[in-house]
């Protein structure tokens, strides 16, 4: 299977018209941070991308609360909007940009101060967000999968909070795209996997659907959430344990789970095949059954649809 790194990338160039800035809509293209914002100088700074189909944010709760979550890390939970106001944000956004698919790109900040990496008082954060159309993966797509490698860890050790610090994910991303792949999979230097680059990583083996458990070594996906739900909807074992290098290379199924991809089979990691190069039958299955969820079509509990 050849697979370029373009026929993946799903998003629009097509700039939005409208952002929410500090409490304010304005138009996009006057939407400014100022030069010295913390996000901006030390990466003071969470985000969270929600998928928004038909102006109806998906799993908006989850992403709200991961939000707040790591905000308390930084001492910045009082810059994160109650969940009341993030659905007046979406509701606001989409009837001034109308997309019928797209995502949330929310951020806070740290705010504006003096640079120094302990300001001698701590000024107001900062959150702005705004919609960008999106196609999300079809069914066909994910009928035929993606390649991915597996690249040495190269991240800070508090992976479990969404900050901005994106710069070994790129850089990943770029090795990825060289090799003609779609996504980088990061492996500790004990031989473990953590997570993709922008996803959760799961592998199938016997029937039984792992990931990587929760901890500061990877981030809590949202998606990865509703795996764990579907799974046990459909009667499908699901485990939180380490996979090793040698586990994922040699799994029936692999997938990767995030917002942008939704659940995308792997059929080729490092240049070989997974599971004879065509996605599995519970990768599928999943697939399906998410695809229903994510678009608000009732689940049934058997079949693989138009995979």
């Amino acid at each position: 299977m050849q697979q370029t790194y373009n026929a993946f990338v799903t998003g629009s160039t097509e700039n939005p018209r409208w952002a929410y800035v500090d409490g304010v809509f304005v138009p996009f293209a006057s939407a400014a941070v100022p030069l010295e914002d913390r996000g901006l100088e030390f990466s003071e700074s969470l985000y969270e991308v929600v998928a928004v189909i038909n102006g109806k944010p998906f799993r908006l709760a989850d992403h709200v609360e991961r939000m707040l979550q790591g905000a308390r890390e930084l001492g910045l939970q009082e810059g994160v909007p109650p969940l009341a106001r993030w659905q007046h944000v979406v509701a606001d956004l989409w009837a001034r940009e109308r997309f019928d698919s797209a995502i949330l790109h929310a951020q806070l900040t740290g705010g504006t101060a003096a640079r120094e990496h302990l300001p001698g008082q701590r000024k107001k954060p900062l959150f702005f967000a705004y919609l960008r159309p999106f196609t999300f993966p079809a069914p066909s797509l994910i009928a035929q999968g993606i390649a991915a490698v597996t690249v040495p860890e190269m991240r800070w050790q508090r992976r479990d909070i969404k900050t901005t610090m994106l710069l070994p994910a790129v850089l990943a991303k770029q090795q990825a795209r060289q090799k003609g792949a779609q996504e980088a999979i990061f492996v500790g230097q004990d031989g473990y996997v953590n997570e993709g680059a922008s996803s959760n990583v799961c592998v199938v083996r016997s029937g039984v659907v792992a990931s990587p458990p929760p901890g500061e070594r990877l981030l809590e996906g949202v998606t990865l959430k509703a795996v764990s739900e579907l799974c046990a909807e459909l009667g499908l074992p699901f485990h939180r344990r380490w996979v090793s290098l040698s586990d994922l290379k040699g799994a029936d199924e692999v997938f990767i789970a995030s917002t942008t991809t939704l659940i995308m089979p792997v059929v080729r990691l490092d240049g070989q095949l997974v599971g004879g190069g065509k996605p599995g039958p519970i990768t599928l299955r999943l697939a399906y059954h998410f695809q229903k969820l994510f678009t608000g079509e009732q689940t049934a509990a058997a079949g693989s649809g138009p995979f």
